[in-house]
């Protein structure tokens, strides 16, 4: 770890070697996972989008994973493996596609294979609780420098990644309608603790000094702090980048293989990553534009809806430029469900500014709503079970009746030959027992009797292989 951080300059332009990273990484991922399961998704995501063809496709879209990798190259400890794969797996983030198998004798060992799990719906989710796979649509994409997996997240504690990744996503992670991105922003302690998600201040603190002192990430601008709230500022942060010299200096030297995996650009092929980034084909650019048009529509459509619950339109427009269209339509929507009393536009100003998380009543709400689904599901197999069943036996009642049929029209003879073939053929004694005493005058044959009939006289049995 140590000469790690002590080799550690800045991070690469973006003319160099990067990977563009889906921002729900930074959305969900971060947030809410383990740094286990961070560190796995990180490399997944790595090893796929990492290394592109020439048409910009991911070479391979099946990583093969071995516990030595995930250890040298991801940094995860052996005994997190298990949890992490499976937390990772379950958040729907990564999808197994091979299933490892142990070697034994007489088979031979078979390495697990992962693939990044994709989600084709519409809208772009940032609830952990509503996420099932990376947005596979247009945009909602960061070009983030390798060495942000290679060194940070390998070697770092879940803190620090999660406060260089808060500032990663909230400059490079930011673009705006024109196509430009963020080189700083304002990041004050509430909005660090929110993206972040830790609870404690002083380990925020460490996280935060300690990226700063190694290198991840610079203050722009101090903030201010004042009793007066027209003074306040909050203090800019930046990501720290290789000045060229450095950036010349550092090329020239090789890394590990156990610090940073192996370098090549994003998409092998002869064109360099700057002009790939910037000189975009027309193509490119259409779907460009649309995306910023459908950017600048959603924010009209944020600031009618905050118009309509009463703000005035400054107002408006300054929180959806602010804070976003997602988070000021998602307190939107949840603003019913926080029962406000004295002033709703108070609330819901206060629940935007500081995006509260989802209220408790929406989570019953849907709880109840998910119990009587499985009650109603359950409800519906049981009274399929029981129509199959009532069927079952009424089939076999049939089939009873018919042969019963069979031995009351038989002579005395037929019966005794009956009787004697069930005896021969039954293995239990008791049951042969029993059917000796019922003897050829009884109304009830045994169902053994009635099986010997229904094969001489080409009849279903009483117990047909189809109810089982």
């Amino acid at each position: 770890m140590p000469e790690v951080r002590s080799a550690f300059v800045g991070f690469e332009p973006l003319d160099a070697n990067y990977v563009y990273c889906p921002n729900q990484f930074f959305d969900v991922c971060l947030p809410n996972c383990s740094r286990g399961t961070v560190r796995v998704v990180s490399y997944i995501l790595r090893q796929t989008l990492g290394w592109l063809d020439k048409q910009g496709n991911p070479q391979r879209q099946e990583i093969q994973v071995r516990f030595r990798d995930l250890i040298d190259k991801a940094g995860v400890s052996r005994g997190a493996i298990g949890p992490a794969l499976r937390e990772a797996l379950e958040t729907g983030f990564i999808e197994c596609t091979t299933t490892p198998l142990q070697k034994s004798r007489g088979q031979s060992g078979r390495t697990a294979a992962y693939s990044l799990c994709w989600d084709t719906r519409q809208n772009y989710e940032t609830d952990a609780c509503e996420f099932a796979g990376f947005f596979s649509g247009e945009g909602n994409r960061t070009p983030v420098p390798n060495s942000f997996f290679d060194s940070v997240v390998r070697n770092e504690s879940l803190a620090v990644v999660k406060v260089v990744g808060t500032v990663i996503r909230n400059t490079i992670g930011y673009q705006n309608q024109f196509g430009g991105r963020r080189s700083s922003h304002p990041l004050s302690y509430k909005d660090l603790k929110r993206y972040t998600k830790l609870s404690d201040r002083s380990t925020l603190a460490n996280a935060l000094r300690l990226a700063q002192q190694v290198g991840y990430i610079e203050c722009d601008q101090p903030g201010t702090f004042s009793h007066d709230f027209v003074r306040q500022r909050s203090a800019s942060y930046r990501v720290r980048w290789l000045k060229t010299d450095q950036s010349s200096a550092n090329s020239s030297k090789t890394r590990p293989e156990s610090v940073q995996f192996k370098k090549q650009t994003r998409n092998g092929s002869e064109t360099r990553p700057e002009e790939r980034y910037k000189n975009q084909t027309s193509k490119e650019k259409t779907i460009q534009n649309e995306n910023n048009k459908q950017h600048a529509a959603a924010e009209l459509k944020g600031i009618d809806s905050l118009t309509s619950e009463g703000f005035d339109r400054r107002t408006a427009v300054q929180l959806v430029q602010q804070r976003g269209v997602d988070v000021v339509q998602r307190q939107i929507d949840w603003i019913d469900a926080r029962n406000p009393c004295d002033s709703r536009t108070g609330m819901l100003r206060k629940a935007i500014e500081e995006d509260w998380s989802r209220p408790a009543a929406i989570e019953k709400k849907e709880r109840r709503h998910r119990n009587r689904e499985r009650d109603r599901k359950a409800e519906a197999k049981q009274c399929e079970d029981d129509a199959t069943l009532a069927a079952v036996k009424r089939s076999r009642s049939d089939r009873k009746q018919r042969l019963l049929v069979e031995w009351t029209s038989a002579s005395q003879v037929e019966r005794e030959k009956w009787i004697h073939d069930a005896v021969k053929n039954e293995a239990s004694k008791s049951i042969a027992d029993i059917i000796r005493r019922q003897g050829t005058h009884t109304d009830k044959p045994h169902v053994r009797v009635l099986d010997v009939v229904a094969r001489q006289k080409n009849l279903p049995p009483v117990v047909d292989v189809s109810d089982v």
